[in-house]
């Protein structure tokens, strides 16, 4: 079932949205012992874990990425049995069920006639399992970044992975007959392992734009995919007008942390003329309650739409009666949107952040919104694509967004984690418990020297162990 979402259908998908989707998930808890959404393969220096996500083209390593995590409110139920050896009809423990843990053995003792027992081997097996809950992926355009941008918060409350798809149906190999067009193989694997996982609940494709961007074919195919229950599309007349749809289902139909509402949430606000600084705004906006709003460079889009959104915050809310506070904030993220932002009738800033180049300003907004983070993401920031993966990504854990050249590591991200050495958690023998440093994408896009200075950072911090 496919579900468009336009500016008439918000608030009926708010007013419904809550019943079917079995909650809002809670984002600040992605990341814990008991659910650590990374899982890759590590490479330890120090107390500090690196990880590179990365494959032979953008699509497959964002299927990297969501291979690399663990994705929605998924819960499990086992129901055990006991086996036992032989077949005997007294023996009444055989289909019996147990609480005990599968491999748990006991001997089980038989009447088998005129007198006499033998004793039984009976161990406890899975006899079968349920999952319940609720599983969300997100797909976006592979060729281009406009309706991505504001997707990063979507992803976070959802807890939901970021796959790229081309916009329409590809020639698809893996047929056997090798001329029929499809999704592409890989998309179309992650997206069934993802909806395989619930077996009682809800699995929704959520699609980034309009036709243009994903067409109508593509999400008919996955709409298609065994599994899936429904498909909603999220789409506007322009880049602006999709990002505060975007905005108003990620906090009116799912809710954000604090549960704020459309009129009180954080907007972030970046220019949608280009990719980096909104993909790093992204980060944020989920640390901190918010979504990403779309500036037209230094100034506004013509019909309004972001306007409108702020207009229609609230800036004062009277709390219970004793206090007034305030609890919209706006922040800018880059010079464009600071400088569309500043002296607009209306649009008070609580910060702006703007560097010297979309590196810098990426290592601001890391500085002014996270606090001592244990989660760091690097991307490239002349490539949208492993951006985009690695800002929903980064979105999930927690952790800021830096961005570097494809050659060397840049000096403002490199600065930002020199400085978050105090925020480390000590080393301890054979313990996994320090953070986690994952870079995004192939070497046309983040170079293995990055890495390498990455580990040469990491070397240089922990060379005197404290165990």
């Amino acid at each position: 079932m496919s579900i468009k979402i336009g500016r008439g259908a918000v608030a009926a998908l708010a007013a419904g949205a809550m019943a079917v989707t079995l909650g809002s998930a809670a984002s600040a808890d992605v990341i814990d012992e008991d659910n650590p959404i990374i899982s890759v393969p590590v490479a330890k220096v120090g107390s500090a874990t690196l990880h590179r996500i990365a494959d032979a083209d953008r699509i497959r390593t964002a299927v990297k990425a969501s291979q690399s995590a663990n994705w929605g409110s998924v819960h499990t139920v086992y129901k055990n049995e006991w086996s036992c050896e032989g077949n005997y009809p007294q023996n009444t423990w055989d289909g019996a069920s147990t609480k005990q843990a599968t491999g748990t053995k006991i001997m089980v003792p038989v009447y088998v006639g005129k007198g006499k027992w033998i004793a039984v081997e009976c161990t406890s097996v899975v006899a079968s399992k349920t999952s319940y809950g609720r599983m969300d992926i997100i797909v976006a355009r592979a060729d281009d970044y406009p309706d991505a941008l504001a997707a990063a918060t979507l992803a976070d409350v959802l807890d939901a992975p970021i796959l790229l798809h081309p916009t329409n149906l590809v020639d698809n190999d893996s047929r056997p007959d090798h001329t029929s067009m499809g999704l592409h193989p890989a998309v179309e694997a992650e997206i069934a392992r993802l909806a395989g996982k619930v077996d009682k609940g809800q699995v929704t494709v959520h699609v980034l734009g309009g036709t243009g961007a994903i067409s109508h074919d593509v999400e008919n195919a996955i709409d298609a995919i065994p599994g899936v229950d429904r498909t909603f599309r999220y789409q506007g007349v322009n880049r602006y007008d999709t990002a505060t749809n975007i905005a108003n289902v990620t906090v009116g139909a799912y809710g954000i942390e604090s549960g704020a509402s459309l009129r009180d949430v954080n907007v972030y606000l970046t220019t949608g003329e280009n990719f980096p600084d909104a993909l790093s705004a992204g980060a944020a906006a989920a640390e901190n309650d918010g979504v990403v709003l779309l500036t037209k460079g230094e100034g506004w889009d013509q019909d309004g739409f972001t306007r409108g959104f702020l207009d229609r915050l609230r800036d004062w809310v009277n709390d219970d009666a004793w206090w007034i506070r305030n609890t919209s904030e706006i922040f800018a993220v880059g010079g464009p949107a600071v400088r569309a932002a500043s002296g607009s009738d209306g649009v008070d800033l609580a910060a702006g952040y703007s560097g010297v180049n979309r590196y810098e300003t990426a290592e601001l907004v890391a500085r002014g919104t996270f606090d001592d983070p244990s989660h760091f993401g690097i991307v490239s920031g002349e490539i949208f694509a492993d951006a985009v993966i690695g800002s929903g990504f980064m979105a999930n854990a927690d952790g800021p967004l830096l961005l570097t050249e494809n050659d060397s590591l840049n000096e403002y991200t490199a600065s930002y984690l020199r400085d978050n050495e105090e925020g480390y958690v000590p080393p301890q023998p054979n313990v996994d418990n320090g953070d986690t440093i994952v870079v995004f994408g192939g070497g046309q896009s983040v170079s293995m020297n990055v890495s390498n200075q990455v580990k040469a950072l990491l070397d240089e911090l922990f060379a005197s162990p404290t165990w």
